[in-house]
């Protein structure tokens, strides 16, 4: 094989992976509140938590052949709506060449009661695709781990009935 038939042939692997990427989806960073009052600092499990959520939820997506989740870069981090205006997340998304991202947040009640929010939006258009409330029970590794699935599918699931701008 010459060289003009072995550039076409790795050309069509990488054009071939470049698609079974599947679209960008930016995970922004999740923000965490706790107004339990617990005396023990938990900080670093907090964010221990928070991290893996997010890696669940990338995961999730990257899984579904159609998506691929990529991160946030912000000159002041985290990159979250906490963090920062909603036109400056939307230009970070923007710079990851995302179609759509996901962020949230954690709240912490007590050590039995989390509220959650999680939101889609199409990052170019600005337009909301799902946005949800969730609550679950304990602030342990395995409610966590639980709502970590949770909120993975029910993103992956909301995706398939979105409508991305072209």
């Amino acid at each position: 094989m010459g060289s003009v038939g072995l550039i076409a042939v790795l050309w069509i692997f990488v054009s071939a992976a470049a698609m079974a990427a599947g679209e960008k989806v930016a995970v922004a960073d999740f923000d965490f509140v706790d107004t339990s009052g617990e005396m023990r600092d938990q900080s670093a499990a907090h964010a221990a938590r928070l991290k893996e959520l997010q890696q669940t939820l990338a995961a999730a997506l990257d899984h579904t052949g159609r998506f691929e989740a990529v991160g946030l870069t912000c000159a002041a981090p985290p990159c979250s709506a906490d963090n920062m205006d909603a036109a400056s997340l939307i230009d970070a998304a923007k710079k990851a060449n995302a179609k759509l991202m996901v962020f949230g947040g954690v709240h912490k009640i007590s050590t039995l009661i989390t509220f959650g929010r999680i939101a889609v939006v199409d990052v170019a258009t600005g337009r909301s695709l799902l946005n949800r409330d969730i609550t679950f029970r304990g602030d342990d590794e395995d409610a966590w781990t639980h709502a970590d699935s949770y909120i993975a599918d029910m993103v992956v699931q909301a995706l398939p009935r979105a409508t991305v701008s072209k």
